[in-house]
């Protein structure tokens, strides 16, 4: 809870969002969210936000998002699909392209069952597969895109390769996009050597004051 802490001591509200398929719920939450990810939670994290500012703040004009792994897949979704309600993003190991991912992660199963297929650890792609897990993917929508984007990467990744989070680099920087990519050596998924640590959250702190 470091950051939502020191980010109100600084003067931001913070919003923390548990959307439906993330835990807490009970089962029937969780298994809701296979075949309905990039839809269904992205959707719900818009609503929370724009309610929130709806019925307690007058300024919606400086709102920010962060988040890592599936958070980084919304907040890559939500710049994409909302290209003008966020100031701002930062992520930290995103979940990009879930196609590309599906090869280079330790956890394929989550790929193909959260697009809404079965998994089996012989299956080979398919182009219905494929396509499932593009349509579901924050790259699908990197052309709309329009807030400047913080990308934070592990070099030793296994969960979600810094391929993912290259990929969109590479797309935002093709369109002219304000981007920045901070690459950790000898860091993997979580991104927590101290030094990381602390390099990761006051750049996130840097952007977001840029971009005020």
């Amino acid at each position: 809870m470091l950051y939502p802490v020191t980010l109100c001591k600084l003067g931001f509200a913070v919003l923390l969002i548990n959307y439906r398929g993330s835990i807490g719920f009970g089962q029937d939450s969780i298994f809701s969210l296979p075949g309905n990810i990039g839809s269904q939670d992205m959707k719900d994290v818009q609503f929370a936000a724009e309610f929130v500012l709806k019925k307690w703040f007058a300024d919606t004009s400086n709102v920010f998002i962060i988040g890592g792994s599936h958070g980084g897949f919304l907040a890559s979704h939500l710049v994409g699909q909302y290209p003008e309600f966020y100031r701002a993003c930062a992520t930290r190991n995103p979940v990009i392209n879930i196609a590309s991912m599906l090869g280079t992660t330790d956890v394929p199963d989550w790929c193909t069952v959260e697009a809404g297929f079965e998994y089996a650890a012989d299956q080979l792609p398919t182009p219905p597969l494929l396509e499932a897990m593009l349509s579901k993917s924050p790259i699908a929508y990197a052309s709309q895109v329009k807030s400047p984007v913080l990308i934070m990467l592990g070099e030793k990744d296994k969960r979600v390769h810094p391929m993912q989070g290259l990929e969109f680099y590479r797309a935002l920087k093709a369109r002219k996009i304000p981007v920045r990519l901070l690459w950790y050596p000898e860091n993997n998924h979580s991104l927590s050597k101290v030094d990381a640590e602390a390099d990761g959250f006051m750049n996130i702190i840097l952007w977001f004051v840029k971009h005020l």
